[in-house]
């Protein structure tokens, strides 16, 4: 263990003793290894400042820039005492003259070495000092340049602060004035809830119902809309289809909610009067068809966008709006608050509003109906037949089996013979209430007449056959009938070849029809593809001169059938120059 040593310092007559320290932990014994630390020194004389040896100062150790190593140190002078200086030394321009002397003072000389090397301590001091001058007015530059960097910083932030909030207060504005018309909206939204819902559950009795209660406008041509001359645009009233839950379970389709019904529309009669009764009714409607609307108990559609775009509703409620603000009668159409509904006796009287052409006024195309309850509804033909359909298909089933005929429901096929007047009537009747029947294969095994044509011409109007074989080789014309033009029978069979449902007819005909160029239908559009076969049984010379004529001709007759005739040689070379030009016919029987 090394042996601890000591500097040993004076003060007047007191001489004492201070630690010295080591530069590092190493095991040189190098005198220039060790210090005595200053603070250390001050331990023992509190008032020490500077030290000398020998009468000559001992300047504090430095590092090579000059400056003092921290903590200040002085070296380790070996077996030597050194003195401890606690005044300032007098400046060295000072003389002896500048103080004051009493006469009795005795002042001795001046030491020349002391004076100088007061001078020398006073130099070390003055460039101590103007050094951490230096230093002192570096940082105090540097901190200057920073405090004017932070300023301008929280300049800037309070620049972004004060935008951030001005941004803030305008968001809260904007936030506010949304709340404002969303509630508005929300409020306006309540109350035409509230009215559409009072519509839809209203109900009426059969006798209070003559007509469609649910209707709204709509624009004839959207594509020559002028939204300049709003007033000019030409509009039509049209149905509304009220399916609901008293169809859903019949109808599989998904159309199964209030919806536009398929009719060309009516023009309005009377507008200003018209708009004043049941402006504020329609347009409560359009709205809510519009928005898609959910009452307590029914449901309004929310109507895909491009089907309400086609069929111009925007336009419809475009129009009422200008109709309030160009009318002082209509003026208060658009505001609904007030409104106070429709009675039976208003929708009795919508009809006088209306030009009506259709046949059997079956309006829009609608139904009526009945549901459980014992009110009425009106329907579109789809879910009139689908609300039917188990009921009157059955019936439809029942009346096939027992005339012994074959009904395919899956396919929608019937093959069914009729033999007498009461089953056909009784068949007809089905045929027209029965939806699922596409395909029939009918004959009329009784010697049927016109009258039985009519009867059956009535019931494929509103059925949904469109192939039809038909076979009429028992027809005959009743004596009535022939006192009158031949051509009635055959324009009945024109009017069913010209239905607008049929794609493919094939008909057996008797002798009555024998003049085949009779049976062209008279529109060439959307006609079905027709064949007909003929047979005549027993025919007279003159009924075969018309037939060979009808022949050159004709585009739809394949089958001939000639059986137990004799046509003699002139009536074959006749037949057969026909046949030279006919190229339809694929089936001749002579035998």
């Amino acid at each position: 263990m090394t042996e601890q040593q000591f500097q040993r310092f004076r003060l007047a007559d007191t001489i004492e003793e201070v630690c010295i320290r080591s530069v590092d932990t190493t095991t040189d014994t190098d005198d220039s290894s060790f210090y005595v630390g200053f603070q250390d020194i001050q331990d023992v004389f509190p008032n020490a400042l500077r030290f000398k040896l020998n009468g000559h100062p001992i300047p504090f150790l430095t590092e090579p820039n000059g400056n003092r190593i921290q903590p200040w140190r002085i070296a380790f002078y070996r077996d030597e005492i050194l003195d401890v200086i606690t005044g300032t030394p007098l400046s060295s321009g000072q003389n002896s003259q500048e103080l004051p002397l009493s006469s009795t003072d005795v002042v001795a000389s001046p030491n020349p070495a002391l004076v100088v090397h007061n001078s020398q301590q006073a130099g070390m001091i003055n460039f101590d000092l103007a050094l951490n001058l230096s230093t002192l007015e570096k940082h105090m530059a540097e901190n200057k340049e920073y405090s004017q960097e932070m300023m301008q910083t929280q300049k800037q932030i309070t620049t972004l602060l004060l935008e951030a909030k001005e941004k803030d207060d305008k968001m809260i504005f904007m936030q506010n004035q949304m709340l404002d018309l969303q509630n508005q909206a929300l409020d306006r939204l309540a109350i035409l809830q509230k009215h559409t819902h009072a519509i839809l559950v209203q109900n009426f009795e059969l006798h209070e119902y003559p007509i469609p209660r649910l209707f709204i406008i709509l624009p004839v041509d959207r594509s020559k809309w002028s939204p300049t001359k709003i007033l000019e645009n030409k509009f039509r009233l049209h149905f509304l289809c009220e399916c609901g839950d008293h169809t859903m379970e019949a109808s599989k389709s998904s159309q199964n909610q209030i919806h536009i019904a398929k009719h060309e529309g009516y023009e309005i009669r009377n507008g200003t009067e018209f708009f004043h009764k049941y402006g504020k009714y329609m347009l409560i409607l359009m709205r809510a068809l519009k928005m898609g609307m959910q009452t307590v108990s029914i449901s309004v559609p929310h109507i895909p966008i491009q089907q309400l775009v086609d069929a111009g509703i925007d336009f419809s409620i475009s129009y009422m709006e200008a109709l309030s603000v160009e009318y002082p009668a209509l003026n208060s159409l658009n505001s609904i608050d007030e409104y106070e509904g429709l009675e039976g006796a208003d929708l009795r009287q919508l009809g006088t509003f209306l030009q009506i052409n259709d046949q059997d006024r079956k309006l829009g195309n609608l139904y009526r109906i009945t549901i459980e309850t014992g009110h009425v509804k009106w329907v579109c033909i789809d879910h009139f037949r689908s609300t039917y359909k188990e009921t009157e298909q059955k019936a439809f089933a029942d009346t096939v089996a027992v005339n012994g005929g074959n009904y395919d429901s899956q396919l929608g096929k019937v093959i069914i013979e009729l033999r007498t007047r009461i089953r056909a009537e009784e068949f007809f009747n089905a045929l027209a209430k029965a939806r699922h029947v596409y395909d029939l294969d009918i004959t009329f095994a009784w010697n049927c007449t016109r009258a039985d044509l009519e009867s059956f011409e009535n019931a494929l109007k509103k059925s949904s056959v469109s192939v039809l074989r038909l076979d009429l080789r028992h027809f005959q014309a009743s004596t009535a009938s022939k006192l009158f033009s031949t051509s009635t029978r055959y324009e009945i069979l024109v009017r069913i070849m010209e239905h607008t449902t049929m794609k493919m007819i094939h008909i057996v005909l008797s002798k009555d029809f024998i003049k085949l160029h009779n049976l062209q239908p008279k529109r060439s559009t959307c006609s079905p593809k027709l064949s007909f076969e003929l047979a005549l049984g027993s025919v007279g010379s003159s009924d075969l001169l018309t037939l060979v004529n009808s022949l050159k001709t004709n585009t739809t007759l394949t089958t001939l059938n000639l059986r137990g005739n004799e046509i003699g040689n002139e009536g074959a070379q006749a037949l057969s120059e026909a046949l030279k030009t006919n190229t339809t016919l694929t089936t001749l029987n002579l035998r």
